[in-house]
């Protein structure tokens, strides 16, 4: 087992107000407790307890798992509150190692600022596939939905240190959720919001862990480098992004206060941002359309000083101070990214650091680059373990 004491996970009574929720495709009881519906938290509560659990009935396993738990745990986020979140544990099938499962975190992309979009709720193919390459490799897997998106004025959504305590707090909640079978050995994989939070864990994830977990390192793919200018420099002449990007902008504006914003956008710009309020990803970008950044704001969003510096600070991603070996990985067709802003980034942190592998793809091939960068990452993570 990842610690060598566990706390009593609570099992929540489900009340009235719980809503259905899905796990890898069917519907069952929200026995783990809505972020949304649960209670202030009390005395006693601290980053990385479990607040309530539940096992996952065989039927809603995505493929490759024996065993699964569903929970919800506290996390400290950047307002330095606790907030509730839920997470998920897979179990592969066949026998443990003597040394337990190792255990890799999927810190998944952005997948849209409402509750209902969250994995747990609506797992979509590309993410069960992950799921089951991962368990298919012999590692355990923990899948969080990061924390505290859903309520105006969060800043969680736009804080990448936020995103990387979330993942650690799953880490040491899962521990005690978890069978004995489990390593106390720990990595991450990430792409795009995971992978900003992948790049902090790579720094920080020693001194933030406790107990006997043993973080080894990080792999992230489709680095958002850049994303802090993109986002504090927006503005009427911005330049133009992938659809996919400005679909992140408008779900971190989403996550600011309407007094920040003030008279900064169009009237475009703020019915698109009450749209990512309540839309995931996918239909949030048919919603845009042909819409750039430029559309969105009818003067600089550094008009507001404080915002501008508070994103860029929240939004930045580190180049260097890497305790822990990170593979950096950029495939060269990548619509969730700005391409040659990755690349670089990626280049200037090898440079600055010898824990960072970096990976690119001479291929212009999509399904390619993605095959060569899937074996990267499996590379990578056998030799962490």
């Amino acid at each position: 087992m990842i610690t060598a004491r566990k706390r009593l996970a609570r099992t929540l009574v489900v009340t009235a107000a719980a809503a259905a929720l899905t796990v890898g495709g069917v519907t069952g009881a929200l026995a783990v407790a809505d972020p949304e519906d649960a209670p202030a938290p009390t005395g006693g509560q601290t980053a990385g307890s479990v607040f309530a659990n539940r096992t996952i009935d065989g039927r809603a396993l995505v493929p490759g798992a024996a065993a699964g738990q569903q929970y919800s745990y506290w996390s400290i986020g950047a307002d330095e509150r606790l907030h509730l979140s839920t997470a998920v544990l897979l179990e592969p099938r066949g026998k443990a190692p003597a040394a337990g499962w190792p255990v890799v975190v999927w810190a998944h992309g952005s997948d849209g600022w409402n509750d209902s979009c969250a994995p747990s709720a609506k797992r979509d193919a590309d993410d069960r596939s992950t799921l089951s390459h991962l368990l298919g490799r012999g590692y355990a897997v923990i899948a969080p939905d990061y924390a505290a998106v859903g309520t105006p004025g969060s800043p969680q959504y736009s804080d990448v240190d936020a995103t990387a305590h979330n993942i650690v707090d799953a880490v040491r909640a899962g521990a005690d959720v978890g069978s004995s079978s489990l390593s106390p050995k720990w990595a991450v994989v990430g792409s795009t919001q995971g992978a900003a939070a992948a790049t902090s864990l790579a720094r920080n994830a020693t001194a933030w862990q406790t107990g006997e977990l043993d973080f080894r390192g990080a792999a992230a793919t489709s680095i958002p480098a850049g994303y802090d200018d993109v986002v504090a420099g927006l503005s009427p002449s911005s330049s133009a992004v992938p659809t996919a990007v400005v679909a992140d902008v408008l779900y971190t504006l989403a996550s600011q206060s309407t007094e920040d914003l003030g008279t900064i956008l169009t009237p475009r710009g703020e019915a698109l941002v009450q749209k990512a309020q309540k839309l995931c990803t996918s239909a949030l970008i048919k919603e845009i359309g042909g819409t750039q950044l430029a559309d969105l704001v009818s003067k600089p969003l550094a008009s507001n000083a404080a915002l501008a510096s508070s994103l860029r600070k929240s939004l930045a991603i580190p180049a260097r101070g890497f305790n822990r070996p990170i593979l950096m990985s950029q495939r060269l067709v990548d619509e969730s990214v700005v391409v040659p802003a990755s690349l670089r980034y990626v280049t200037q942190a090898q440079l600055s650091s010898n824990k960072v592998k970096m990976s690119t793809y001479l291929t212009g091939d999509e399904s390619a680059g993605k095959r060569q960068e899937q074996a990267a990452v499996d590379n990578f993570l056998g030799g962490l373990f």
